[in-house]
């Protein structure tokens, strides 16, 4: 029972990182950080050859709730967005702060806090705020070339991978969003076929780096994500007024399954 639990707890978790990914200002990785599943997930995919039965398990749920979660996000964004914009935003803000305490434990790893994290803290944020400071967006292409299509495809496999990137926030920029969403909602193969090939090989070349980094300065690693969610926080969060209260519930409601979701096992 335990076990077909935590099954469908992964493929949530996957469902809520697949909306994610198509979410301004909301980073996959940064998800799966807070989630507690970040690191389990790397060693999954790039030691899939040596135990693929067990690892299977483990990634079988989260690439069926991603393929689920990114599918509904593109297909019913735009309504969501206009219908539910500040209860989504509240919760998807919830989701980010619910999972910052196990993320700190996870940096700690039974150890002490170090003072020089804090650097790490500060480089997250320096690095996160670009993005965020990006509201203007490019001109709107209707429809984009096979070397755009790659483009896209390594943007998402880079913003999937490495914690605090989202994807969304650059596409836009570059006016790629509106397409990049049709594109995955109306599921046009020919468009996306490319963008698969790219996203695989930059999604590839970032895990060995990223899983270098965790191994080698987890604290700091750690402390530079915890940057970035800081300013995916600041991004998302719409803000306090009398008319959003019915938002906080959907932010208690994200910040308590994000923390359940956090401590469950790998």
């Amino acid at each position: 029972m335990r076990r077909h639990a935590g099954w469908w707890r992964r493929a949530l978790a996957g469902w809520l990182m697949g909306v994610g990914c198509v979410l301004p200002g909301i980073s996959a990785g940064v998800m799966a950080v807070s989630f507690g599943l970040y690191q389990p997930m790397l060693e999954s995919l790039l030691g899939f050859g040596r135990d693929w039965r067990r690892h299977t398990r483990f990634l079988l749920p989260l690439a069926l709730g991603g393929a689920v979660g990114l599918a509904a996000g593109a297909y019913g964004l735009g309504l969501a967005m206009e219908r539910l914009k500040e209860p989504m935003l509240y919760l998807f803000t919830g989701c980010l702060l619910g999972g910052i305490p196990r993320l700190m434990e996870q940096a700690q790893d039974g150890g002490r806090f170090h003072a020089a994290w804090l650097a790490s803290l500060g480089l997250g944020v320096a690095l996160a705020l670009p993005m965020a400071l990006m509201n203007r967006a490019g001109e709107p292409q209707a429809a984009l070339s096979t070397a755009q299509w790659l483009a896209c495809g390594v943007l998402e496999g880079v913003g999937t991978v490495v914690p605090g990137v989202s994807t969304s926030f650059v596409l836009m920029a570059l006016g790629w969003y509106p397409a990049y969403l049709r594109a995955l909602a109306t599921m046009d193969f020919n468009a996306l076929a490319p963008a698969a090939v790219s996203f695989a090989v930059s999604a590839l070349l970032s895990m060995k780096a990223v899983k270098w980094l965790f191994d080698h300065a987890r604290g700091h690693a750690y402390y530079a994500v915890l940057g970035f969610l800081v300013v995916s926080v600041g991004v998302v969060f719409p803000g306090i007024s009398i008319s959003t209260l019915a938002g906080w519930p959907a932010l208690v409601l994200g910040a308590w399954a994000s923390a359940r979701l956090s401590r469950m096992a790998a």
